[in-house]
């Protein structure tokens, strides 16, 4: 098998494309980083088969109190959640980025779990493709010219994924605290944890889901998770969200706070519900996520509308935003750092 020799495989999961490695494996792991241009600083999550299979990566026993957290949880896995434990004693730092704990999931994809089960050891697996850039949700992300294709030795394809944003991550432990949003939510997680849902989600530097308080990516301090980057998930053409206040007159590109243009022609839009045709006819291409503006459908399609608009040779595009409340967190968790570049650039740049 490919992984048991110390190479990289396309990993599909209900998320998005992982890039797996053997989690045990030190040389294998620096692949994934190599392969990525990511920074060291910026720890990986790891996958495991089952519960039965957390002792791979996880400190074993747990304490007490985080495993009271793991029996509140565990029947939310197979599925898209990451929890921060005490690493296990076979997981070496580059994993974890030095750090004394390790992020872990046993993800919802069925191929994902068979590959999982047929392993001896747990997989690595960030998302395949360069670091910062927009997460594959189709197999031939992978490959294309943003993947990671000439490190792999194969794309397992697992079809589209059904979630589309990254896993959420939990810290577990004293004071339990969101890491990161994602399908499941916020309200979900601190209503089973029996903690403050304000406490839950509120974070400073160093660990927040507001992007303007997460480090940046020069930040010299590993991150407590991954995806906390203040400038992630972004296109090369700059990206402006499109809040209610700014929202009630014409666009042209080079418009709004900090805007940047890039070298190509027109402007996209990335609609969460179906536009009127006059609101279409500003735009060159205008591409909508979902007809009524449902988060799921958004959450699914959102990477994959990045990637076609950013190949389009647009100068900017432009995107609806939503309520950070429910899933609705985690889109704009990654919208606000996908333009973060562009949103902080001083105007005239």
């Amino acid at each position: 098998m490919a992984l048991s020799a110390g190479k990289l495989v396309g990993m599909p999961t209900e998320t998005v494309y992982g890039l797996a490695a053997n989690a045990w494996d030190v040389a294998a792991v620096e692949k994934i980083f190599a392969a990525k241009s990511r920074p060291a600083t910026n720890p990986l999550i790891v996958h495991v088969a089952g519960v039965d299979r957390l002792s791979d990566a996880i400190a074993w026993p747990p304490s007490a109190a985080i495993q009271k957290q793991l029996d509140a949880i565990v029947d939310l896995w197979p599925g898209p959640l990451s929890v921060v434990c005490p690493r296990g004693a076979r997981i070496p730092d580059v994993v974890t980025a030095g750090r004394p704990t390790v992020a872990v999931r046993i993800p919802a994809h069925e191929i994902a779990l068979r590959l999982l089960a047929e392993c001896p050891f747990p997989l690595a697996a960030p998302s395949a493709n360069r670091s910062c850039y927009i997460s594959p949700t189709l197999p031939r992300h992978v490959c294309d010219a943003s993947g990671v294709g000439d490190h792999v030795s194969m794309v397992i394809d697992g079809g589209a994924c059904h979630h589309g944003v990254e896993s959420t991550i939990v810290m577990l432990g004293d004071r339990p605290k969101l890491l990161r949003p994602g399908s499941i939510t916020a309200e979900v997680l601190a209503l089973r944890l029996g903690v403050d849902l304000d406490d839950f989600q509120s974070q400073g530097r160093g660990g927040g889901i507001n992007a303007d308080e997460a480090p940046a990516t020069s930040s010299p301090e590993s991150l407590l998770a991954p995806g906390m980057m203040r400038e992630h998930y972004a296109p090369s053409t700059p990206l402006v969200l499109l809040y209610p206040d700014r929202c009630e007159r014409p666009f042209t590109a080079g418009q709004g706070r900090g805007e940047r243009q890039g070298r190509g022609d027109g402007m996209g839009r990335i609609a969460f519900h179906k536009l009127s045709p006059e609101d279409s006819a500003r735009y060159r291409l205008v591409e909508t996520l979902s007809e009524h503006g449902d988060f799921d459908d958004i959450a699914r399609n959102l990477f994959a509308s990045l990637r076609r608009m950013d190949q389009a040779g647009l100068a900017v595009i432009h995107c609806d935003t939503c309520q950070p409340i429910g899933l609705g967190l985690a889109i704009m968790d990654r919208l606000r750092r996908a333009a973060a570049r562009t949103e902080s650039t001083p105007q005239g740049e």
